[in-house]
Formats: structure tokens, C-alpha cells, sequence
């Protein structure tokens, strides 16, 4: 008996605990399947979980009412779905006095013509809104906040001659000056206003306007603004009291109008006179020398500056310089030319060298490359040479100035051999070089500094160049 009680026990706990599960699973289903709604009203941010199904029944679960007036991003109709934001509005209400009647109306918008469209009126150009009592303000430019109160007044035709110029205009300003500001016709000190401001604006009244000109005269870094009716720019200083003279002058002329944007300077002029002196640079001039060897240099006078007088007018206009003028330049000092001394002295040498002995009648350090016929550095093969030889080896290249003066010379390279000089190259522009040339089979590089050997015979002396170009 005993046992059966335990067993009985046993099976109404086991029932307890899955009735207990049951409705724990339940709660959690219910809890967890709520979807969670964002509220946006009038910019206060709330949060909600519901299971409405429509936008409609959630207004309802939390108790909120929705006017016709206000403004919401869903129909009440729509779904309601997980992570969505409602975004309400609410509409304010709003007296109107339109045509001296009163009437309230309510609206999201904090524009106020879109409030005055909300309530079926149309503004017409000259119209003017006044919002919570304020002078006449833009009805197309948002307010922060809903107004409490708008007046609307209609606009009245009338002409305003402005120089002669006749406009046609629309306001609703009680006066002639209240409706000159309204159609931004700003007058000025001195304007003549016909009838007056003080006078009540009338349907289809003609004001008549009379400018008097603004001006400002510039004179350094100052400005002068007056008013002047003048019609040229001489009358206009005169009355105003300002004086030109000396050097000074204006922009415009004097004797031309004054121009369309009122603005005239004055330009006040200085001059001064400076001598200054300049150095003088000397000339060098090469002399033979005779008794001094080939490729030999000697100074024989150093040279000397010479000096130059130099008179100069600078003009000031506003104290800045704006020109400078060379009026006149005068050697005080005449430049002493440098005398450099060249060897004409011609000396034949021998030399054993493994091609034989050589004589030579000059010798100069050059910078040695090496080319064949297609190591031109080109994209092409070149087997002629500028004297119209064949390119080997013993064809010397030199640069064009040295050719025209030492075509068909022969030389000796160590290292290299004997040769003539029969091609143009480019060479360098800060040393003295030649270019050895190769057939392509038995092509050797050469980049390195060596000697040039001139062979003998000498050639005529009205033929050789004493100073190497």
C-alpha cells in the first residue's frame, strides 16, 4: 500500500510540473510574439509592444485619438509589423482673419501660406501676412512653431515713377511709405517722394520719386559716401569740396559722368628722382701668344668693372610705387677688358705605343664612349658615316663643331688605336668627347676618360683651332 501511494505521487507531480511548463511555454509565447512599435508624436520618442494588427488597432491599444487633421506615415489600415515607427503630427489650431472675418481652423503645417491653402485661400501677389501680430512676414518660409494667429490683407494696385521709369505694383500697406518697403523700393537721404509717405495708398495712385544719386569717393584708404544730384564727376567734387591738383587725378575724369555704380577715386601722385649706379660688366678677349705652347692659357689683364649712372623716375599714386622709368644712363666708368692669353706654340712629341711610335702635335683629355653601326642608341642601324665612310673601327665621332673643323684629322686613342675623325655624335655639354667606333662583330663599351692624340702631319695654321670650341 505503501508503494501505490508513492507511485500515485509520483504521477500527479509528474502532471503538476507539464501543466506548470504548459502555461510557462504559453506566457513566453505570448510575451515574445508582441511586435515593437516606435512612436514618433510632435518629437517626443516613445516605445511599445503590442500585437494590434493594424496600425488603427494599435492607436486604440494605447489609447491615443488621431484627428482628420493630424498627419500620419501609415493608414490605419497598414499592418502593423516588428521595428516599425509611427510618426504622428499633430494639427494645431489656427485663427485666421481674412477679409475682416475670423474663422479657426486646425493644421500640422507651420508654413503659413500652406496653412491659408489648408483653409481654401489663395494669395495673390501684393497680399501681405502678419503672423501672432507681427510686421508683414514671408507666408512661404517655415516657422519653429505652429502660429497662434494670421491676418491677411489684400493687396491694392498703384504705379510708382521712379527717374522717369514708370513700375506698376501691387501692395496692401495703409500708406505710401508702408507700401514702398512692402515692394522693396528702399529711398534714400534726399530722395523726393510725391505724395508724401504719410499718405493713405489709394487703388491705382501714381507716387512719384525723385532720387537723389548715392556717391562715394575714395582718397587712400578712406571712403567719403554723400549724396549729389551733379551729372558730372568735376561738379560733384566741387560741391562736395574736394580739390584736385598737382599730379593727382581722378577715376573717372573730371569732365566725364559720374558712373553707374556712384563710386569715384581719387588718386593722389608723387614722382621722385634716384641716380643709382650700376656695375658695368667687362668683356674677355683671347690674344696669341706665340712663346706659350698649344692649349695653354695665360691671363694677361684680369679685367675690370666698369660703373654706369643711371637716372630713374619712380612714380607714387596712393603711396605705392606703380611705375619706374629709365629716364636716362650715363658711363661714369668704362669697363677694362680681360686679356687671356692662348699657346699658338705648336711642339711635335713621340710616344711608343703598341701600335708603334707616334708623333703627335697635340694632346687633350676627352670622355670616351663607343658605338657601331647598330649601337647607335636608335631604333635603327646606321652604316655610313657623316663623311660617308664606312663605320669601323678606327672612325672617330666628335660633336658637329669639331667635325666641320677637323674632318678626315687623324688621331690616336690608347687603348683603342689609331683613326680618323669621319662622324658626327652628340657628345656632352660639359666636357670634350669622342666616340669610338666599332663594326658590330668586334664592338667593345667604352665609357671612361682617356686621351686624344693629334697625329702629324700639323695642319696649316689658318686651319687649326687654337681655342677648342
Amino acid at each position: 500500500m505503501k508503494k501505490l501511494l508513492s507511485d500515485s505521487q509520483r504521477e500527479y507531480s509528474l502532471r503538476a510540473a507539464s501543466f506548470m511548463l504548459t502555461l510557462l511555454g504559453m506566457w513566453f509565447l505570448y510575451r515574445f510574439s508582441a511586435k515593437e512599435v516606435f512612436l514618433l508624436a510632435d518629437g517626443d520618442l516613445q516605445n511599445f509592444r503590442t500585437h494590434a494588427r493594424t496600425v488603427g488597432e494599435f492607436f486604440g491599444d494605447v489609447d491615443l485619438t488621431i484627428q482628420p487633421e493630424d498627419r500620419l506615415n501609415y493608414s490605419k489600415s497598414d499592418p502593423v509589423v516588428d521595428q516599425m515607427t509611427l510618426q504622428l503630427e499633430r494639427a494645431q489650431e489656427v485663427k485666421l482673419l481674412v477679409g475682416g472675418k475670423t474663422r479657426l481652423i486646425r493644421s500640422v503645417s507651420k508654413t503659413p501660406s500652406n496653412i491659408l491653402a489648408d483653409a481654401g485661400i489663395r494669395l495673390f501677389p501684393g497680399d501681405s501676412t502678419w503672423v501672432n501680430g507681427v510686421i508683414p512676414s514671408p507666408a512661404d518660409e517655415a516657422l519653429e512653431s505652429s502660429p497662434d494667429f494670421i491676418r491677411v490683407e489684400s493687396g491694392k494696385s498703384f504705379e510708382v515713377l521712379v527717374d522717369g521709369e514708370l513700375q506698376r505694383h501691387r501692395a496692401s500697406g495703409g500708406s505710401v511709405g508702408q507700401a514702398l518697403l512692402e515692394v522693396g523700393l528702399i529711398l534714400f537721404e534726399g530722395d523726393r517722394v510725391e505724395p508724401d509717405l504719410e499718405s493713405r495708398l489709394e487703388p491705382g495712385m501714381q507716387v512719384t520719386i525723385n532720387r537723389a544719386r548715392p556717391v562715394v569717393i575714395l582718397r587712400g584708404d578712406k571712403q567719403f559716401p554723400i549724396q549729389s544730384a551733379a551729372s558730372g564727376v568735376g561738379e560733384m567734387m566741387i560741391a562736395a569740396g574736394f580739390s584736385i591738383s598737382g599730379l593727382d587725378y581722378s577715376v573717372p575724369a573730371p569732365e566725364e559722368p559720374i558712373p553707374a555704380d556712384g563710386v569715384v577715386r581719387v588718386v593722389h601722385v608723387e614722382e621722385d628722382v634716384l641716380v643709382e649706379l650700376e656695375p658695368l660688366p667687362f668683356e674677355t678677349v683671347y690674344q696669341p701668344l706665340e712663346t706659350l705652347e698649344l692649349d695653354t692659357l695665360q691671363v694677361q689683364s684680369p679685367g675690370t668693372f666698369g660703373v654706369i649712372a643711371e637716372r630713374v623716375r619712380i612714380r607714387y599714386e596712393d603711396g605705392k610705387e606703380v611705375d619706374r622709368t629709365l629716364e636716362e644712363a650715363v658711363t661714369v666708368v668704362e669697363p677694362e677688358p680681360r686679356v687671356i692669353g692662348y699657346g699658338t706654340k705648336i711642339v711635335v712629341r713621340s710616344m711608343n705605343t703598341g701600335y708603334g711610335t707616334i708623333e703627335y702635335w697635340r694632346a687633350i683629355p676627352v670622355y670616351a664612349t663607343s658605338y657601331s653601326p647598330c649601337r647607335l642608341g636608335v631604333d635603327r642601324c646606321g652604316f655610313v658615316t657623316a663623311a660617308g665612310t664606312g663605320v669601323d673601327r678606327g672612325t672617330i665621332g666628335v660633336i658637329r663643331s669639331w667635325f666641320n673643323l677637323m674632318r678626315g684629322w687623324s688621331v690616336f686613342v690608347p687603348g683603342y688605336g689609331p683613326g680618323s675623325i669621319q662622324d658626327i655624335g652628340a657628345g656632352f655639354s660639359d666636357r670634350d668627347w669622342v666616340d669610338l667606333g666599332f663594326t658590330d662583330e668586334e664592338y667593345e663599351a667604352w665609357h671612361d676618360w682617356t686621351t686624344l692624340y693629334f697625329l702629324t702631319p700639323v695642319p696649316p695654321l689658318d686651319q687649326i683651332p687654337w681655342i677648342l670650341p
